[in-house]
């Protein structure tokens, strides 16, 4: 059957440019939604100071400030030439960063009692080898509030989902298997495709680009994703079981494209449902990124267009595990650092295992975008390094 035409609209532009998106195309300014600003940082530690300052109750920006300080400390060693210690500094400047900034968006007033809120565990005998088998219990939180009630302690890595708004665990003990949470990291993705059996195929396909659109006469606005079909053959899936996989299946639809980039044809997949604005579209803007941002991974890139983007579609199976991407890197992180804690020897025989060359790619490349998405978030705003000689 022929695919649908697309939806009846123009490119949405403010002050006569197409919208760029971003998770955070527009900024709210003392009056309403205005045009959103990248920040370019060759140090993104400053950024995130900065943003405490703005951003931060003046009752906590003090304890906030001593996280961020200590984090960078801890981001500093893990990458003075240290091996062993690495995973275990990384997770404590992972989880400092996290402390600053849930404080910073006045989720709460004090994370000074906070617990790790994640737990290693590893699968009884005979299925007990360490990563493939292990995984990670995770507690809910307490009770939304700026103080924690008396006797009752927040849960980190629940609170870091909150705050990047994101649905919470929603229960306690839930499990994160590591062979599910590992495949949900960008960089050394392929290494992670090399040391699974030879059936296993990349998971994740970039989106060439991201369009926002609309009906002006409709006062409605939406999204579309373009992506290259030779990229969903090359996986040996079909455009609607990558829908089904990529959790877009209830928002997003196939229709119709003509278009192709270097003879390679495109492809374009746009939102069912539109998003009513009323005087001006900016102010819908942020509403309708929210609501495809924790379907979407991001790597940040020095040169234009500064974020690439991707979807990644998964077995069914795993949906229930799959994380925003913030939070997966915090949780391989954590179970990382619990192994050289506790059983540094133990990390030994990981790094010669068959996932040795991920663990290692994961350890010396993803920090650096770690902490530039966090910046992003303290920001509220796209920082992205500045490619300066």
């Amino acid at each position: 059957m022929p695919l649908p035409q697309p939806r009846q609209g123009n490119r949405l532009r403010i002050k006569d440019r197409p919208l760029e998106f971003s998770f955070w195309p527009m900024e709210r300014t003392s009056r309403r939604y205005g045009l959103g600003t990248r920040v370019f940082a060759t140090d993104p530690w400053t950024v995130i100071r900065r943003s405490v300052e703005r951003r931060c109750p003046s009752t906590e920006r003090d304890a906030a400030f001593a996280l961020i300080e200590q984090a960078e400390d801890f981001y500093t060693a893990a990458h003075s030439g240290v091996k062993a210690a690495r995973p275990l500094l990384l997770y404590y400047c992972f989880m400092n960063l996290a402390k600053g900034f849930v404080l910073t968006a006045r989720q709460r007033q004090d994370v000074n009692n906070a617990m790790h809120g994640l737990s290693e565990k590893l699968d009884p005998p005979p299925n007990n080898q360490e990563l493939t088998n292990a995984w990670l219990d995770s507690y809910q939180t307490v009770a939304a509030g700026p103080v924690p009630p008396s006797g009752q302690k927040i849960n980190m890595f629940d609170e870091l989902l909150l705050a990047l708004s994101a649905p919470g665990l929603g229960a306690n003990n839930v499990r994160l298997d590591l062979k599910q949470l590992m495949p949900q990291i960008v960089p050394g993705h392929r290494l992670w495709v090399e040391g699974m059996s030879a059936s296993e195929k990349e998971r994740f396909i970039a989106i060439e680009r991201i369009e926002l659109w609309q009906n002006a006469q409709g006062k409605q606005i939406w999204l579309q994703l373009y992506l290259l079909a030779d990229d969903l053959k090359r996986i040996n899936i079909s455009h609607q079981e990558f829908l089904g996989r990529a959790r877009l299946a209830n928002t997003f639809h196939e229709v119709a494209c003509n278009e192709s980039k270097d003879d390679r044809k495109l492809m374009c997949f746009e939102q069912r449902n539109t998003t009513g604005y009323g005087h001006r579209p900016s102010d819908s803007v942020p509403g309708l990124v929210q609501s495809v941002r924790h379907l979407l991974w991001r790597t940040v890139l020095a040169v234009p267009p500064y974020r690439k983007y991707y979807a990644y579609p998964a077995p069914l199976g795993e949906h229930p595990q799959i994380l925003p991407q913030i939070a997966s890197i915090y949780a391989v992180t954590f179970y990382l650092g619990s192994i050289v804690r506790y059983r540094p020897h133990h990390f030994d025989r990981i790094l010669a295992g068959k996932f040795g060359a991920f663990i290692e790619a994961f350890l010396n490349d993803q920090a650096t975008q770690f902490i530039y998405l966090m910046a992003s978030e303290f920001a509220e705003k796209e920082v992205t390094k500045a490619a300066i000689v």
